[in-house]
Order: structure tokens, then sequence, then C-alpha cells
């Protein structure tokens, strides 16, 4: 790998090998990994997003379970497969058996505004996502994304942090379009969590420019009680204040704004 990896940026490689999940993938598929990613222009640009806030992430490990500093924060095959095979459906509750996967952890799931308007975003949010890999590896933890515009998507599963070439790339070709509605997305994450038998530190964290357009539904539901109930933090990476004040996430324990 090493003629390979010498035409990479040094902070690039610094990046991966210090991520507890790119470590833990075997060397075949770390080279294929750098292969298809390392020199792809957009994906440095997203690297460097995520090292500007590597203090800040350290920062955090050692308060973990809660999540980054106001200033700053980051998303299917093998993985969705996964998440499809151990899904029991009652009624509107989806069940996964987290507990069967050795872990201290409930899962922590993102719920990834992926709408049109994002579009100006998406080098940023990406590179916030990053981190959360490799904090999710190290805490032996799922890591759950559900994006989220004017469709329904189905989540994607990664088992305690880790990623594949394939499940990695279903986050990096993530495509921005569309209007956005959130209630689809805030039912996923609840009904997922609804069949958690772990119930230790749930962590929901929605990333949005808060520009949607249910946000009626979103204030005369209930959402606070009802993640009360299954006992979850629920944090907000908002790409505005000011769009964030306009329609705001009533229901959110922390909010962080990008670029303060």
């Amino acid at each position: 790998m090493t003629n390979f990896t010498s035409a990479l940026n040094d902070k690039i490689l610094h990046f991966l090998y210090s991520n507890v999940a790119f470590q833990q993938l075997e060397e075949a598929q770390q080279y294929a990994f750098i292969e298809r990613f390392g020199l792809d222009k957009k994906f440095q640009e997203i690297v460097e997003v995520a090292l500007s806030m590597q203090e800040s992430i350290q920062e955090v490990e050692a308060t973990m379970p809660k999540i980054l500093e106001r200033d700053r924060l980051f998303l299917k095959t093998e993985q969705h497969e996964l998440l499809k095979a151990n899904m029991v459906v009652k009624g509107n509750v989806y069940h996964v058996p987290f507990a069967k996967k050795q872990t201290n952890f409930s899962p922590f799931i993102v719920c990834v505004q992926c709408s049109q308007s994002m579009k100006q975003y998406e080098t940023y949010y990406k590179g916030l996502l990053l981190p959360l890999f490799n904090l999710c590896a190290r805490q032996q933890r799922d890591l759950i994304i559900i994006p989220f515009n004017d469709q329904q998507h189905e989540p994607i599963l990664y088992t305690h942090g880790q990623f594949t070439l394939d499940s990695f790339d279903l986050l990096f070709s993530m495509q921005q379009k569309g209007e956005a509605t959130i209630v689809p997305a805030i039912e996923q994450a609840l009904a997922l969590l609804a069949g958690d038998e772990i119930q230790h530190v749930p962590e929901v964290m929605f990333v949005t420019d808060n520009q949607f357009t249910d946000f009626e539904a979103v204030i005369q539901a209930d959402y606070e009680t009802a993640f009360l109930d299954v006992d979850a933090e629920v944090s907000v990476i908002a790409m505005s204040e000011i769009d964030f004040e306009i329609q705001p996430i009533p229901f959110a324990n922390k909010v962080f704004y990008v670029g303060e």
C-alpha cells in the first residue's frame, strides 16, 4: 500500500489511521477504501472539516455520552441487510435486538436532512458526521443514520460504528434533493428506540437547516414526552441560528450552531 498512500495528503492518512472504525478493517479493505476515496477532492474536503474538530471530539470522548460543544460537531449494503434481517415489526413499532451485540450502550441515531436546501452544507455536514464512526467504534455502539427529505428512507445501520466500502459510499454519495419533512424521521427514531433492550444512554441527533414543510405537525405533537419515555438525549446541529428560531425543534435538550 506504500506506493499508493504516498500520493495522499498526510492529513488524510493521519485521520484514517487514527480512526478506530478504519483500523478494524482488514488490510485489503483499507486499501480498497483509500483507493476509492483517498484522492477524491470532495472526500479530502470532508476530512478537513472532520480534522478541524478533532480536539473537540477528544474532549467529548472524555465526557461521553455527551456529543460536542456548541461551535463544532458528523454520515447500505451489508449493514442495511443486517438491520432488516433483525428487525421485528409490531404494528408501528420497529424492534431491533441491540442487546444481542455485546454493547453497554443504546444506539446513537442521527437523523440527517438531505433536502435540496442542504446542498450548500454538504461538505460540512458530512465532515461533522465522520468522527461519530470513531466514537461509536470506541464504545462498541451502533450508529444508525436516518436520511430524510420529502421521502421516507430506511435507516442505515453501522454495527458498532463499523463500515464497509459500500456502506460508507451510501453516506458519501448521499444526494440532496426535494424538500424536507422531519416527522417521518422523528417517528423512525422513536420506533427504533422503542425496541431497544439496552436502554442505556440512547442518543438522537438531528442535522438540519430547520426548513421543514411539516413544522406545524412537529409543534402539535408531544415529542418531548415521547423522547422522555425512551430516556433519549436529543441534540440538534443547526445550520442557521436564525432558521432554528423560526422553526425550532422544541424537544431538543441541546442545540449547536454551525460556524459559531
